[in-house]
């Protein structure tokens, strides 16, 4: 029998969620023919005992925590598919989201990538959807207010093109001949950052990546990450390490230079409003302005670092 598609999920230590997200593929994925494959990453819960208990859902257990890419990779490899979908689990797909994904990819043969409109366990959207990291998107967030920046939606279409943008890897629908001989994630980070490289890497290779603006998939959001750091923690910290290595390596390094030099300066553009506002607002808002004041000193401390680091490494 043909397979129309193959789904990976990589699994550590979120049992619960890895139940939700097997037990919605079977509405989601339609008519298509699929394989499901669950590599477990030395989950010490009952993650293991969850997949096995889905009806076809192959399972892979490794001895150590792999990483996200690494694992993904594993899950992805040896099918004759020829779409691959790389799918959190921490999240749900509705009844024909993913069979949908597939099919766009079928209707748009310069499609590399297709990605979900994403929503919380609310129902309210996420964004799915970022530019690039680098000096523009730097000067962007630094300097430009959000409801003046670009979003690139598209008011005559629910498919969008993304150029010069990319898709959060929560749910990545891939078709498998884009990527030749090539693995879809680079290994090269544990963890955050192989989303922004494959879509990159596709673009460059002259395919198109699209958002399906009109399929949503419910994102419970960053189960992983919190495991691995804590609820409390500051996971944007966790991601700017990778993030700056992504622009050295595959945009230069003196752009990582300059986009940190830009996100320093932006942060403490707002860190200065901030304090202003709480010089003359009513308590509460003080305190609360104060506190964001307080954030964004330790942020534009971490990208200073990245500055003086890239600084140095260039003075090597």
């Amino acid at each position: 029998m043909t397979t129309d598609v193959r789904v990976g999920i990589v699994s550590w230590n979120t049992a619960a969620l890895l139940d939700r997200a097997l037990a919605s593929l079977h509405d989601a994925l339609g008519d298509l023919a699929a394989e499901v494959v669950v590599v477990d990453n030395a989950s010490d819960d009952s993650s293991i005992e969850v997949a096995r208990g889905h009806r076809g859902v192959e399972v892979v257990t490794n001895d150590s925590n792999l990483g996200y890419a690494r694992a993904m990779n594993e899950a992805l490899a040896g099918t004759r598919a020829r779409a691959l979908i790389a799918l959190n689990p921490d999240t749900e797909a509705p009844p024909g989201s993913l069979e949908k994904l597939v099919t766009t990819l079928d209707e748009h043969p310069d499609a590399a990538l297709v990605a979900p409109a994403l929503v919380d366990s609310n129902g309210l959207p996420q964004r799915s959807v970022y530019p690039y990291p680098g000096l523009l998107q730097a000067l962007e967030t630094g300097f430009v207010p959000r409801a003046w920046r670009r979003d690139g939606r598209s008011r005559s279409s629910s498919i969008r093109t993304l150029r010069r943008r990319w898709a959060v890897g929560a749910v990545h629908c891939i078709r498998k001949a884009a990527l030749g001989a090539e693995l879809p994630y680079s290994t090269r980070w544990f963890m955050y950052v192989e989303d922004i490289e494959l879509c990159w890497r596709l673009e460059r290779g002259g395919w198109c990546n699209l958002l399906r603006e009109d399929v949503t998939v419910v994102h419970h959001g960053n189960a992983a990450g919190m495991q691995r750091w804590g609820e409390g923690a500051d996971l944007e910290l966790k991601s700017l390490p990778n993030i700056y290595d992504w622009i050295c390596s595959c945009r230069s390094p003196f752009q990582a230079r300059a986009t940190a030099l830009v996100n320093v300066l932006g942060i403490g553009t707002k860190r200065c409003a901030f304090q202003a506002g709480a010089a003359i607002a009513g308590e509460r808002r003080a305190q609360q302005w104060r506190a964001r004041a307080n954030e964004l000193r330790h942020l534009s401390e971490y990208h200073s670092r990245i500055l003086r680091t890239r600084a140095r490494d260039k003075d090597a």
